[in-house]
């Protein structure tokens, strides 16, 4: 893992889902002291986390615990609308397609009844499809509540800087802020790169009647739509998303189909650099090439030929299968040992990271076997740490059972905010893994209960 942004709100990283062999974002939010705030964060989380639309990055799994949050999502390759408008100014096709795809991420978050509360510039990504991405819902807010945060003030509206109840209209002004930056490469209520709270509340909108020559022929629909949306009044905004969508489609009409892709060229010059470090080789999964059920050596020419020898032994036969077959019931009826292997943890611990202090190789090991053993029955540990004597459960003189070895291998990483537990299973040649977020403030058994899912999840 490593870190790819910083910001107010919390830190996000690069992480690799190996599960799904993808990666994915994370990001560290710090809670609060106060139980019923931190209460409500994580209801707002989980409410955010349901939401589904292509156009907001998408948040695959929460973990809390006591002081921080961690929300793993979508990791959206490709660059971020601030990046973007400081490299460049975008063509009428592009801030249509930017504007279209945030009123659609807003359609899916007020179906569900949130405000997102910091639509900017640097919360809009643009993916590798020439795409845009709402993503950020950090401080939303559900639309009863009042009393809301101030989001960044480059996304304010006159009744969140007044501390009012937001409502969806509040994100539409915020929209109507970013797209008055696209078309002229400022902010509609800055003055020398400071929010001027007068012009923000009481001013008319700002005019665009200081354009360049060359956006002269721009849809009037656009301005229009602009307008619209930077009213003061609430009640005068757009009713919906619905309406700025109308609005846009018929700007989009002065724009031929062929700057359709125009903001994926505009847009990749800025491309961050993937770097392949970013994202392990592939190891392919062997389906039991070399395995298979015993029963599979029978062919049907083989059944005959057994079929033939008990009609040529009759009753010999017949009494020799028996007993063979009594032998072999018997023994697969008692209990099978199974061999686990485990590797020595590796552990990377960070100078400042506080874990609790049972927690060593021996305790995780120990954590990783009792959920093994729950899932395969009878085992017997091998490895540096953890090793059980070996016993046996069955007459292999008789029966003789080839049982594989598994491996597992486990990992633990820890700063001073998470840590990261990375495990890994192999089984005749087969690999499976599993990652979980641990906290380092969080109580010894909720330790146990992530390892032992996290374990389960080995074997699924």
């Amino acid at each position: 893992m490593r870190l790819i942004n910083r910001g107010g709100q919390g830190s996000v990283y690069l992480g690799y889902d190996d599960r799904l062999r993808r990666r994915v974002a994370i990001k560290i939010y710090a809670l609060p002291e106060d139980r019923v705030t931190r209460k409500h964060i994580l209801k707002e989380a989980r409410l955010v986390a349901g939401m589904q639309s292509p156009r907001i990055v998408q948040v695959h799994d929460l973990v809390a615990s006591r002081n921080h949050l961690a929300m793993v999502m979508e990791y959206v390759p490709g660059c971020d609308l601030e990046e973007l408008l400081t490299a460049t100014r975008l063509s009428l096709a592009s801030m249509l397609t930017v504007c279209t795809d945030l009123a659609v991420a807003l359609t899916a978050a007020r179906q569900h009844r949130v405000v997102h509360g910091d639509l900017k510039a640097a919360n809009v990504l643009i993916s590798a499809d020439g795409r845009a991405k709402l993503s950020d819902f950090g401080i939303a807010r559900h639309s009863l509540h009042s009393g809301a945060p101030l989001g960044s003030l480059e996304s304010v509206s006159p009744e969140q800087y007044q501390g009012k109840v937001l409502t969806d209209r509040s994100d539409l002004f915020s929209l109507g802020c970013l797209l008055y930056r696209m078309m002229t490469g400022r902010h509609p209520f800055y003055r020398d790169g400071q929010l001027d709270a007068a012009a923000l509340l009481s001013e008319p909108t700002p005019s665009l009647s200081f354009l360049p020559h060359e956006h002269a022929d721009w849809p009037d629909q656009l301005e229009k739509l602009l307008v619209a949306l930077l009213q003061k009044d609430v009640g005068k905004r757009p009713s919906s998303t619905r309406v700025v969508r109308q609005m846009l489609r018929r700007a989009a009409r002065s724009v031929p189909l062929s700057a359709s892709s125009s903001l994926l060229k505009e847009a990749q010059p800025v491309f961050r650099i993937e770097s392949p470090e970013d994202v392990p080789p592939d190891i392919p999964l062997e389906l039991g090439s070399q395995g298979g059920y015993a029963s599979h050596a029978f062919g049907s020419k083989k059944v005959g030929n057994w079929r033939g020898a008990l009609h040529k032994w009759r009753w010999p036969a017949v009494i020799a299968t028996l007993a063979f077959s009594l032998v072999w019931g018997v023994a697969s009826s008692l209990p099978q040992e199974v061999t686990v292997h485990i590797n020595a943890p590796r552990l990377q611990l960070g100078a400042e990271a506080s874990l609790p202090q049972q927690i060593d190789s021996l305790w995780l090991v120990d954590s990783v076997i009792e959920a093994v053993r729950e899932r395969r029955g009878h085992v017997r540990i091998t490895g540096p740490i953890g090793a059980t004597p070996v016993t046996s459960f069955s007459t292999r003189s008789t029966v003789e059972s080839q049982v594989p070895v598994e491996s597992l291998s486990l990992g633990l990483r820890c700063d001073s905010t998470f840590c990261v537990l990375v495990q890994s299973r192999e089984l005749q040649g087969s690999q499976t893994y599993a990652q979980a977020i641990l906290f380092p403030d969080m109580p010894l058994e909720q330790w146990r209960n992530i390892i032992h899912a996290s374990t389960l999840e080995l074997y699924r």
